[in-house]
């Protein structure tokens, strides 16, 4: 790796890969990372781009194209010693994230990726080879983009996590809320998608599986494994009026032994059934310190971005140590 000065790779230049181009550019001196480069940038539609200049996304919004190349090729021949993947999403096999993930981690340069794909269904395969090749595989921006979740556990040494449980999806909490105003699924659905929370095929969020990922990711990290194909996984499609006004949410649940995604009456009093609109918010229940929160912006991308310049200065803390 060329230590003295740290290069990066961006894998995917759309809306995540643009906001995070633009925000470290915009925050890497006040954060010491002046001799830290963006060196390639790799897309399917705007091609292959080397040492990308200051106004690149107004070019690439401007029609301008690169030469194409194969990602894994661009990986593996790459000098870049950061690859941060920001591809598209596929909760079946990964693909094609999990074979960019492999190949850079396989060629000994730490990955960076906002994708949930690889996280929840690779992640031990993934992760026990970054450790064979003592690298990082950083994955923050998985579950409730740039606010702080399972790495908040990291300023908690020797805390023991019993359970967690989150509203972990901004489109179905945004859904749910339309419903208590008196509007049915399906035009609280039109809604949110003339708003841009949810894609034009909401199946990932409406659902679960979006959701599942999430939990999924945060299982594993805390090393129970849990599996993304085998959960519980139940969506809102079937929530009535009458119930999301009771206060029903679609939670995400896991324990040690147990894991699932469904929607949930939850009582007056409780902190996650006063989440509103597209906000996430994460529950840990802790042996020292009794039930923690965190609560925020879990998607967009500003937010997202955020995330993947957390893992970097995580990274960068310890660089060429």
């Amino acid at each position: 790796m060329t230590m003295a000065k740290p290069r990066i790779m961006i894998l995917g230049f759309g809306m995540v890969g643009q906001g995070f181009y633009e925000l470290f550019n915009q925050k890497r001196h006040s954060l010491g990372l002046g001799n830290v480069s963006i060196s390639e940038i790799v897309d399917a539609k705007f091609g292959h781009i080397i040492e990308p200049c200051e106004n690149i996304i107004s070019e690439v919004k401007g029609g301008k194209t690169f030469p194409k190349i194969d990602p894994v090729k661009a990986i593996s021949e790459s000098d870049s010693d950061i690859v941060c993947e920001f591809t598209w999403l596929n909760l079946k096999t990964g693909e094609p994230a999990y074979s960019h993930i492999k190949t850079a981690l396989g060629h000994g340069k730490h990955v960076i990726t906002t994708n949930k794909g690889p996280s929840a269904l690779k992640f031990r395969e993934l992760n026990e080879l970054a450790k064979k090749n003592n690298i990082q595989f950083k994955m923050k921006g998985t579950v409730m983009a740039g606010t702080p979740s399972f790495n908040l556990l990291e300023l908690l040494p020797g805390i023991e996590v019993k359970s967690v449980r989150g509203i972990m999806n901004g489109t179905t909490n945004y859904i749910l809320e339309r419903m208590v105003g008196g509007k049915d699924f399906n035009e609280s659905l039109r809604e949110a998608q003339s708003l841009g929370y949810a894609e034009a095929d909401p199946t990932n969020d409406v659902d679960g599986f979006d959701t599942g990922a999430k939990i999924v990711i945060i299982s594993n990290i805390l090393g129970w494994n849990h599996d993304f194909n085998k959960m519980n996984i139940e969506g809102i499609r079937k929530v009535t009026r009458e119930q999301a006004a009771n206060g029903t949410k679609l939670v995400a649940y896991a324990d040690r032994n147990h894991a699932f995604v469904k929607p949930v009456e939850l009582p007056r009093g409780d902190i996650l059934r006063e989440v509103n609109g597209v906000m996430n918010a994460v529950e840990f229940e802790t042996d020292t310190l009794g039930k923690i929160y965190s609560m925020g912006p879990g998607a967009g991308r500003i937010e997202t971005a955020q995330s993947a310049l957390t893992d970097l200065v995580s990274i960068l803390k310890n660089w060429g140590n």
